[in-house]
């Protein structure tokens, strides 16, 4: 029974580190999706101060082809100013001319308004555009980094896969089979450690008959709240193998502790 506990928790913390590393690879794509996110956005900042500028531009020379208009009228005025035979028509004609005049001031503070905010929006693209060039960089080196830590989870997930394998063939069927249903049924976590006499599952207490019952029995015995196999932690650990040459111990069957077990 002791042996098979023991390999019971090993086999527990496999599969939950199999699972943490299954949810960060999971969580990848993620990162992968806020990269181009990002770059996108950044593209279509760079993509609206361009349209921004081309319409600038058109409007600078819808003032610029005004700007000449004016300025034909206003030659055309004072050519004809040489044939005007009366007074009258002088004035009005010199009339016309002034309101050509103040017509074309108009158009040449505009047009000078236009350049300065074309000079501006031409900074601002071409700023922008080294932000996406740089932004397009990190966000490559990103990617691939992302791509290598997801090979480096795999290749870690395979070998606690296979650790986990081979642990499974050690374990007795009468023992392995109801934990791991009880495990896909509580988030992974089917076997929770009993200390101070409290439940490592749910954390309620645990009735002394039923701890002295965990310790004799030869079977998986569930906690009646959270309805998990329990363990008594001390004597566990006390049955633990001696330390190896590293100082860890060569069967780990330390108390599983995960948040899941809430």
């Amino acid at each position: 029974m002791q042996a098979d506990l023991a390999n019971l928790i090993r086999l527990q913390d496999l599969m939950l580190r199999i699972e943490a590393i299954n949810e960060q690879i999971a969580a990848i794509p993620a990162e992968v999706a806020r990269l181009e996110k990002a770059l996108l956005e950044s593209q279509k900042e760079v993509e609206q101060e361009k349209a921004a500028l081309a319409d600038l531009q058109k409007e600078r020379r819808r003032l610029e082809g005004e700007l000449m208009g004016v300025e034909s009228r206003i030659q055309k005025y004072q050519a004809q100013l040489m044939d005007v035979k009366t007074n009258k028509e002088y004035q009005a004609m010199q009339h016309e001319i002034d309101n050509c005049k103040a017509e074309r001031a108009g158009l040449d503070e505009k047009i000078l308004l236009e350049m300065e905010e074309q000079e501006k929006g031409s900074d601002e693209a071409r700023a922008l555009e080294e932000r996406l060039k740089e932004l397009r960089v990190r966000t490559d080196e990103g990617k691939k980094a992302l791509t290598a830590r997801v090979a480096d989870l795999r290749r870690d997930k395979d070998v606690l896969d296979a650790d986990r394998q081979a642990l499974q063939k050690q374990i007795s069927p009468v023992f392995l089979d109801p934990f791991l249903k009880t495990a896909r049924q509580r988030r992974g976590i089917g076997l929770v450690g009993v200390r101070d006499g409290l439940c490592g599952g749910c954390h309620v207490r645990v009735m002394p008959k039923l701890i002295q019952e965990v310790r004799r029995s030869t079977q998986l015995i569930a906690c009646e709240t959270c309805k998990r196999f329990m363990y008594v932690v001390d004597d566990v650990v006390a049955a633990a193998p001696a330390p190896g040459p590293q100082g860890t111990p060569e069967g780990d069957a330390g108390e599983a502790a995960d948040p899941r077990a809430s």
